[in-house]
Order: C-alpha cells, then sequence, then structure tokens
C-alpha cells in the first residue's frame, strides 16, 4: 500500500442545528458501528483533536453481565476488570 494511501484521511462535515444537534453522516456511523440508541464518547484533550468513539457498554450493561454469571468468591482487581471489558470489546 502506497505511504499517501496508509495517511490519507477522510473528511466528513456535518451541520449543527440552532438546538447544538447533529446528525451523524451515515458513513461515520458505519465506520463507528453505530446503531439507533447508541452512545458515542466525545474525549477533548487540552490540546489537540477531539476523539470520539463508541461507547460499548453502560453500568447498567455491567451490572446486567455480573448479574448473568456465576457469584464471584472474591473481588475483581482493576486489572481484571480492564482485561474483562478488552476480551469483550475484542
Amino acid at each position: 500500500m502506497p505511504a499517501s494511501a496508509r495517511n490519507s484521511i477522510t473528511t466528513i462535515e456535518a451541520t449543527v442545528t440552532s438546538k447544538g444537534q447533529i446528525t451523524l453522516p451515515s458513513e461515520l456511523r458505519k465506520r463507528l458501528g453505530l446503531e439507533k440508541g447508541s452512545r458515542i464518547r466525545f474525549s477533548i484533550p487540552t490540546t489537540g483533536p477531539v476523539q470520539i468513539e463508541p461507547v460499548r457498554f453502560t453500568i447498567e450493561d455491567l451490572w446486567r453481565m455480573a448479574d448473568s454469571g456465576p457469584k464471584p468468591t472474591r473481588v475483581m482487581s482493576f486489572e481484571e476488570m480492564n482485561a474483562a471489558k478488552a476480551r469483550r470489546l475484542g
């Protein structure tokens, strides 16, 4: 693959309504795997570009997953929780 193809950027524009709302263009929704009811997260660093990512799980989703499995015999560490989340997203 040529370097220009690897470094290419797709630009998508949307219009902000008077209520501060936008409609995400279909190409962006497809790329992020968004469907009706999906949630997105905006990460806004003090410098640099804003990042947008889909929110894969809500706290209710995590409680539902916890309630559906066998009752734990001990408390999970943060590292174990992060590893479990990574497996689920993978």
